[in-house]
């Protein structure tokens, strides 16, 4: 009986799948079937665009970074000092000499053969901040201003420069009064050896990154379907084939680096280096600071501004409104509101004036982009960097107006008066701009706005160096 019971059930299973099936055999036809539509593959880029080993390693001039802690660094009369022998044979003036006289030559041939620059006074030392991989020279510094001036990244519709977005009269920012809805201004590049991240949103570390980051990268936007500009990514496809179509560019990147043809890998560390030397300081702020260390004061005081503040400085900063006396005394009492009563030192300390990190400052148009949180490495993402973007230097900041990664801010005065009264609450708002559950209201007066825009313009350094800021001819 059980048997006839399992033979039942075999045979209702078997009714059942042949019931089942969707799909009968189709009929004949004399039209082929059509064919899914095949994606195409996009061939395979060469690995000598990323880098190849050079063929020998070249002869170039070192850089040197002096900072204002060396006992050099006051005896060198401006930026740049170069000291290169004018006798070509200076590099083989040992031949012929006795050991000792010998190697006292090549020391003394290595000491004259080297730029030194002074580092301007306010800034760090750069050498904790240049990695180890790409020490400074005169030949890539040469090369990567040349590619920095150059109108060689091909965008969606026209050819820019490093230059185009990052302009030398706007301290080397975005030169652009004004920032359409839903982009982003381009950040300045000055004093930017000292950042531990790079763009708004921190994608990329080192300096040598913010070209190229993957061989991927070298494909032109055009060849990828639904790729993002480069205008966007700042990933400039086709620049190792654009460069490795000028003679000029093709024989400096073989004296320089000793290899056939630019690479990725060439690029970055070219432009790094310049980019390196884009540096202003020497601020009246740092003078005063200068000031306040030698006397060994607590607190920056209006006796501290005063030696600094000389007749073209007085007239550059107040055009004649106020005093000296007047004008240290307003400068005194904004730096008071900068560390205190306004709290723009808790995400802008000194010396370089920025944090390096990522907050959520309030501004309306934060609210819908990701800003770090996708930029955020695997593991490390977290809510609160929701519409976070990094935090800016306040260095030089009267060059680079409007204000705020969007632009939305065209004063100094409406940016105070944003951080005083306009902060919009959000669940990622940055826990410095919260009072309790509400954002901060610091009650600022309009006195108080106008010192602490005072000391904000105090902190304009020296315009960068015109062999920096210039093309070389």
């Amino acid at each position: 009986m059980r048997s006839h019971h399992l033979l039942a059930v075999a045979l209702l299973l078997l009714a059942s799948c042949e019931q089942a099936r969707r799909y009968p055999p189709a009929p004949p036809s004399d039209s082929p079937s059509p064919q899914p539509k095949a994606e195409k593959k996009q061939p395979p880029l060469p690995d000598i665009y990323s880098w190849i080993p050079p063929v020998e390693t070249p002869h170039d001039v070192p850089i040197e970074f002096v900072p204002v802690e060396s006992a050099e660094w006051a005896k060198l009369p401006k930026f740049w000092n170069q000291a290169i022998p004018p006798e070509g044979g200076m590099r083989t003036i040992h031949l012929g000499q006795q050991p000792l006289e010998a190697v006292a030559a090549m020391v003394a041939a290595d000491q004259l053969e080297v730029i030194r620059i002074k580092v301007p006074l306010g800034l760090p030392n750069p050498k904790p901040f240049i990695p180890a991989a790409n020490p400074p020279t005169y030949g890539k510094w040469r090369l990567g201003q040349a590619i920095f001036f150059t109108p060689l990244l091909q965008g969606k519709s026209r050819k820019y420069s490093c230059a185009s977005c990052h302009d030398t009269t706007r301290g080397f920012a975005d030169p652009r009064e004004r920032i359409l809805a839903g982009e982003l201004k381009a950040p300045s590049l000055v004093n930017a050896l000292y950042n531990r991240h790079q763009f708004w949103d921190g994608r990329a570390g080192a300096l040598e990154e913010v070209v190229v980051r993957s061989l991927e990268d070298e494909r032109p936007a055009d060849e990828t379907p639904g790729r993002l500009p480069p205008e966007v990514t700042h990933a400039w496809g086709g620049l190792v084939q654009t460069l490795a179509k000028i003679d000029t560019f093709r024989f400096e990147f073989e004296r320089v680096f000793g290899i056939a043809q630019p690479t990725q890998d060439a690029i970055g560390k070219a432009l790094a280096t310049y980019m390196r030397t884009i540096l202003s300081g020497d601020s009246l702020y740092d003078r005063a600071e200068k000031q306040r260390q030698t006397t060994k004061a607590d607190t920056l005081a209006a006796a501290h501004f005063l030696p600094a503040l000389d007749d073209p400085t007085l007239t550059a900063l107040v055009e004649g409104k106020m005093s000296k006396d007047e004008t240290a005394a307003q400068l005194a009492r904004g730096h008071q509101l900068f560390v205190g009563k306004a709290r723009c030192a808790e995400c802008h300390p000194g010396p370089l004036f920025t944090d390096d990190e990522f907050h959520n400052i309030g501004i309306p148009s934060a609210q819908n982009p990701p800003g770090r949180l996708a930029a955020a490495p695997i593991g490390l993402k977290d809510v609160r960097l929701t519409g976070a973007f990094k935090t800016p230097s306040l260095r030089g900041l009267s060059r680079r107006a409007p204000y705020f990664h969007d632009g939305s801010r065209a004063t100094l005065e409406s940016v105070a008066r944003f951080f005083d009264s306009d902060i919009l609450m959000s669940p990622y708002l940055a826990s410095s701009l919260r009072s309790g559950d509400q954002a901060q209201k610091l009650g600022l007066t309009d006195a108080e706005v106008t010192a602490l825009t005072l000391f904000l313009r105090a902190l304009d350094g020296r315009p960068v160096d015109d062999i920096v800021a210039r093309p070389m001819k």
